[in-house]
């Protein structure tokens, strides 16, 4: 699936690079970072806020062609691969002892990750020369999603590990992103998104992503 990824990055933005030879108001390169996600709303089951998704740090990489509509607006389709997610958490797990009457309070984590392929299509208006705001949709492919378990207390009283939750998810994903920018140099930007999910996945949940990276014009 990576080499695909990296097939499907490589033949976009070559694509592009020709067509640039006859536009020149267009520009290709390519983008990293780190992203921090987690899912909405908070998640609660039976009333008990003990149970919840945090976020946890993932990244991502991928390549964009902007094209200059006039000197303060321009247009960014991109194509993006990205890890994120959420950690699981299931805090005051009441476990009694039946040999004595007692009761211990544990807690659960897993940190479930989703390999995920982003189009994030966004408008960029320059409010000056260096800086400027953008903002639109974006639709994602989950290709992946895996939930490793970090802290289990039930393995170590009855000695067999909990198998991790395997269901048929939902793949695909709609949102909003909006966010700022500054260009350092003509051809390298600095750049922080936030992207909130507009469908429900799962039945439950929506994403959450908050990005930070760079951008380097080729």
């Amino acid at each position: 699936m990576n080499k695909n990824l990296f097939l499907l990055v490589f033949v976009f933005l070559i694509f592009n690079y020709n067509a640039k030879a006859q536009n020149n108001d267009m520009t290709i390169g390519f983008k990293a970072g780190s992203n921090y996600s987690s899912y909405t709303p908070k998640y609660i089951i039976s009333g008990i806020e003990d149970v919840r998704y945090d976020r946890k740090f993932g990244f991502y990489f991928g390549g964009f062609v902007n094209f200059e509509i006039s000197d303060d607006f321009k247009i960014q389709p991109e194509l993006i691969f990205a890890m994120q997610g959420a950690k699981f958490v299931n805090e005051n797990i009441e476990i009694f002892d039946p040999n004595d009457s007692s009761s211990t309070l544990v807690d659960f984590e897993s940190n479930i990750n989703e390999s995920t392929i982003i189009i994030p299509i966004v408008a960029q208006y320059f409010v000056c020369d260096n800086f400027y705001l953008e903002g639109g949709p974006q639709f994602g492919y989950i290709i992946n999603r895996k939930e490793n378990i970090t802290k289990d207390p039930f393995a170590d009283i009855s000695g067999t590990p909990t198998e991790p939750m395997d269901f048929d998810y939902d793949k695909f994903d709609l949102g909003l992103t909006f966010g700022i920018g500054y260009k350092i140099s003509e051809k390298i930007s600095v750049n922080t998104r936030y992207f909130f999910g507009l469908i429900e996945r799962n039945n439950t949940i929506k994403s959450s992503v908050f990005n930070l990276g760079l951008e380097y014009k080729i």
